[in-house]
C-alpha cells in the first residue's frame, strides 16, 4: 500500500502536480479504514504536512484511545492540529476551522502542501464549503443560559428548548448541545434551525482535491475490533483512569468518545470489563456506519480509493 507505484494508482501523482501554493488535498474515511498510514506516505512523497481533521484527535488528554499517530510518525512528517485542545473545553467546528486558516498560512510560508486527513463529517464539510454564519454568543449569554439550566434542570431545560427548537432537539439533546441552542436563541431571537439554513462561507480558498478512503463494511467492523484490541494493549484503560481523576464534566466530548464512555463505566463499578470492551467495539462499528452513510450523502470525492 505504501509504494510509490500505489501512491500513483490512488493519487494520480503524474497527473496531478500538486502545488503548495494553492492546493489543499482531503483524505476522508470512515474510522479504522488505513487514512492516516496512506497520508502519512503521500506526505512522504510529494513534500506534504498531516493537518487533523478529526474532532477528538484535537484534544490533549486522549492519545491511544483516538487513534491519534504515534509520535514515530509524528516525527518522520509535519503533523498539526493534533492534541492540542485542553479536554475541558467544548471544542467546536468554528474554533478548529479558525485555527485550520492560520495554520495553512504557516505550512504555506514553509512551502509545503497541506494533506487534511480525519473522518469527521462536520470538520471536513466546514473546511470545503464554510460554515452557516451564527453570530457570537456573548459570555453573559452563555452564563444566564447555564443559570437557567442548574435552576430547573435538564430534563424540563430539554423541553424548554424543544419548543423554541423541535427540528434541533429532535437529533441533539445533549446537555453541551442543548445550552448551545438555548444561548443561541437568546442572542440572536432566532433557532439554530434558522441559522442552519442560511449560505455557509468561510470556506478554505484553496483549489481542494479530495479523495476517500473506503473498504468492504465487514473489514471495517473487523479492523474497528482488532484496532480497540490493540488500544488496550497500549494502555487505553491507563488513559481513562487519568481523565476519571481528573473528574472533569462527563458531558464534555472527550468524557462520551469511542471507548472511554464505557471503560468509565466500568471503573465506576457499573459494568464488567467484557462487557465495557464489547459495547465500545459495538459503538465503533455504529460510528464507522454512520460515517460510511455520511460520505455517500454529503462529501463528493475527485476520487474514490478502495483498500
Amino acid at each position: 500500500m505504501s509504494s510509490i507505484t500505489n501512491l500513483e494508482n490512488m493519487f494520480n501523482l503524474s497527473k496531478h502536480n500538486f502545488s503548495w501554493k494553492h492546493d489543499l488535498i482531503v483524505i476522508a474515511g470512515p474510522t479504522a479504514v488505513g487514512k492516516s498510514n496512506i497520508a502519512l506516505q503521500l506526505a512522504k512523497e510529494i513534500k506534504g504536512v498531516i493537518v487533523n481533521a478529526d474532532s477528538v484527535q484535537v484534544y490533549k488528554d486522549l492519545n491511544v484511545l483516538s487513534a491519534r499517530p504515534n509520535s514515530k510518525n509524528m516525527d518522520c512528517v509535519p503533523h498539526y492540529l493534533y492534541g492540542y485542545v485542553n479536554s475541558s473545553i467544548f471544542f467546536s467546528v468554528s474554533n478548529w476551522l479558525f485555527d485550520l486558516k492560520e495554520k495553512l498560512v504557516e505550512i504555506k510560508k514553509n512551502k509545503r502542501i497541506p494533506i487534511l486527513v480525519g473522518g469527521s463529517g462536520l470538520y471536513i464539510n466546514a473546511a470545503i464549503n464554510g460554515l452557516v454564519p451564527i453570530p457570537a454568543v456573548s459570555q453573559n449569554i452563555k452564563d444566564k443560559t447555564l443559570l437557567i439550566l442548574n435552576h430547573i434542570g435538564i430534563d424540563k431545560f430539554r423541553e424548554m428548548v424543544f419548543h423554541i427548537d423541535p427540528v434541533f432537539s429532535q437529533k441533539n439533546n445533549d446537555k453541551h448541545r442543548l445550552l448551545r441552542a438555548y444561548s443561541v436563541y437568546l442572542q440572536t431571537s432566532k433557532n439554530l434551525s434558522f441559522w442552519h439554513d442560511q449560505a455557509r462561507e468561510g470556506k478554505i480558498s484553496k483549489q481542494v482535491y479530495s479523495f476517500l478512503i473506503s473498504s468492504e463494511r465487514e473489514v471495517i467492523y473487523k479492523n474497528c475490533d482488532i484496532r480497540f484490541n490493540q488500544m488496550l494493549n497500549d494502555g487505553g484503560l491507563e488513559e481513562v483512569i487519568k481523565l476519571r481523576n481528573k473528574k472533569m464534566d462527563r458531558s464534555l466530548p472527550i468524557m462520551k468518545s469511542l471507548g472511554v464512555k464505557w471503560l468509565l463505566n466500568y471503573l465506576d463499578s457499573q459494568i464488567t470489563f467484557d462487557d465495557a470492551v464489547r459495547l465500545s467495539m459495538r459503538d465503533t462499528r455504529h460510528y464507522a456506519k454512520r460515517q460510511l452513510t455520511w460520505f455517500k450523502h454529503n462529501y463528493i470525492p475527485n476520487k474514490i480509493i478502495i483498500v
